[in-house]
């Protein structure tokens, strides 16, 4: 990560709160506990977004795989099997 700080765990408790405005404007900051890293503390609105993103690779792999596999559809199959269903629904809310 670039322009990363790293600061003791201490030097975070002893400022939890102004750390917590901080990170609403700043990258994530590493937290060192016997000189050694051991987490990450980041806005909400960060770790949301980096959720987000993660989700949408997630996605991007699991499509990537299909059409590795040939899991794959036309987009006349897509939009027949959609106008059918609707058909189906339509017609359902007709009898019902």
């Amino acid at each position: 990560m670039p322009n990363e700080e790293i600061i003791s765990l201490t030097e975070f408790k002893n400022d939890a709160s102004g750390w917590i405005e901080r990170l609403q404007h700043q990258p994530p900051v590493i937290l060192t506990q016997n000189g050694k890293g051991r987490a990450v503390v980041q806005s909400y609105e960060a770790w949301q977004q980096s959720q987000n993103t993660l989700a949408m690779l997630q996605l991007i792999a699991r499509a990537d795989a299909d059409v590795s596999a040939g899991r794959t559809f036309s987009t006349e199959e897509v939009f027949a099997s959609a106008q059918a269903r609707l058909n189906e629904r339509l017609e359902s809310r007709k009898r019902g």
